[in-house]
C-alpha cells in the first residue's frame, strides 16, 4: 500500500495546468512588450532615414538649381531672321543657357531645361547647340536627362522683372517679348514629406542681378551675330 508521503513525493516535480497557463500568459505579455518596443524603434529609425534622404535630395536639388540659374548666360538666338535673347519660363518649368551645367564637369555652355512630368522634376541638358536651333531644337538633338526631384504635390516657377522689382513675380517669361532676362527666379515646392511648410528659394541671375547693373545689348551687326553663332559651335568642336 502506497503511503501519503510517497504520493506527495510523486506529485512534487510537476506543474498544475493553472501554473502553465499563467506562465504562458506572462511570457506572451513580455514578448509583446519587447516586440512593440523593437517595432516602434525600427519605425523611428526608418522615418529618420527617410527624412535624412529627403533633406539630402533637397540640398542636392537646391545646389543644382541655384548654381545653374545663377550662372545664366545672356545668350542671343537667331529667331525668325532676327536676333533675340534666349530665356523661356513657365510656371511648370524653364529653359535657358547656363555656364554651370552638370554635363562636362560643370564647365562650358549648355541649354538647361527644367520641366515637370509625372510628378517629377526633370533636368535636361543639351550641350551641342547653335543660336539657330535654340528656340527650335532639332528632333535628333542629344539631350541628357535626370530626375532631380520627386515626392512633391506641386512645384511653381516665377520670374522677377529687372526694372520692376516692386511689381511682384510673373507666372511666365519669354525673353523675346520681355526683350531680356528676368532678374531672379523663384521656386516654390509644396507637399514635400517631412516639410511642414512650402520650400521656397529666390535665385538671382548674376548677369542681371536684382535691378542693378548695366543692360545687356544685343549684337548690332552681322559680324557680331556671326561671332555669337560660332560660340556654341566652337565649344562642340573642342569636345
Amino acid at each position: 500500500m502506497t503511503s501519503r508521503t510517497d504520493r506527495a513525493a510523486t506529485r512534487a516535480p510537476g506543474f498544475t495546468l493553472l501554473e502553465v497557463v499563467l506562465s504562458l500568459v506572462i511570457f506572451s505579455l513580455l514578448t509583446l512588450m519587447v516586440y512593440s518596443a523593437f517595432f516602434i524603434g525600427h519605425r523611428a529609425v526608418l522615418k529618420g532615414e527617410r527624412a535624412a534622404e529627403q533633406n539630402q535630395r533637397m540640398r542636392v536639388a537646391e545646389d543644382i538649381i541655384g548654381r545653374e540659374v545663377r550662372s545664366t548666360v545672356p545668350y542671343f538666338a537667331r529667331h525668325d531672321d532676327d536676333i533675340a535673347p534666349y530665356f523661356l519660363g513657365r510656371s511648370d518649368g524653364l529653359s535657358f543657357v547656363s555656364a554651370a551645367p552638370q554635363a562636362r564637369g560643370g564647365t562650358g555652355l549648355a541649354v538647361v531645361t527644367y520641366r515637370v512630368a509625372d510628378g517629377q522634376l526633370i533636368l535636361e541638358e543639351r550641350v551641342g547647340f547653335t543660336p539657330q536651333d535654340l528656340y527650335r531644337p532639332p528632333a535628333s538633338a542629344h539631350v541628357e536627362r535626370a530626375v532631380l526631384l520627386s515626392g512633391f504635390d506641386t512645384i511653381r516657377f516665377e520670374y522677377l522683372a529687372h526694372d520692376e522689382t516692386d511689381s511682384g513675380w510673373q507666372q511666365a517669361w519669354d525673353a523675346r517679348e520681355e526683350d531680356g532676362w528676368p532678374a531672379a527666379v523663384r521656386v516654390t515646392v509644396d507637399g514635400l514629406a517631412f516639410f511642414d511648410h512650402p520650400w521656397v528659394r529666390e535665385i538671382p541671375l548674376m548677369a542681371v542681378a536684382y535691378g542693378w547693373g548695366e543692360d545687356i545689348q544685343e549684337p548690332e551687326d552681322e559680324e557680331d551675330a556671326g561671332d555669337a553663332e560660332t560660340g556654341a559651335d566652337s565649344e562642340v568642336d573642342d569636345e
